[in-house]
């Protein structure tokens, strides 16, 4: 009776093992793919080499996103994207620099102007 024990508890820790492992595997595809890379060469790498692949994965995908080598190699250090906030008005999505909606024509400054 022991002996089933031991085999049940060996099954159980290597069947969760395997599912960190394609876990890893999975997450580091995901991160790849919202970083616009290709999603089955990373899940390759990271059904490869599991948890080390997702650190890999990670440290890669940000070193070579496309925010971060703007900011790295933008004037002074500084991101050329211009940041994305929601017109409170539509709801669209309108560059933070704009001083009024460009759908709707409302004014997206946050602060009531008295006169």
């Amino acid at each position: 009776m022991l002996f089933a024990a031991v085999e049940i508890s060996t099954i159980a820790l290597v069947a969760v093992g395997v599912l960190v492992w394609f876990g890893c595997a999975f997450y580091t595809a995901g991160m790849a793919r919202n970083n616009g890379s290709n999603y089955h060469l990373w899940l390759l790498i990271g059904v490869l080499t599991g948890p080390l692949g997702l650190v890999f994965g990670y440290l890669y995908l940000q070193m070579t996103s496309e925010r971060s080598r703007r900011i790295r190699y933008g004037e002074g250090g500084k991101s050329d994207i211009a940041e994305i906030l929601r017109c409170p008005n539509c709801g669209e999505s309108v560059p933070r620099s704009f001083v009024d909606c460009q759908f709707c024509g409302a004014s997206l400054s946050r602060k009531k102007h008295r006169m």
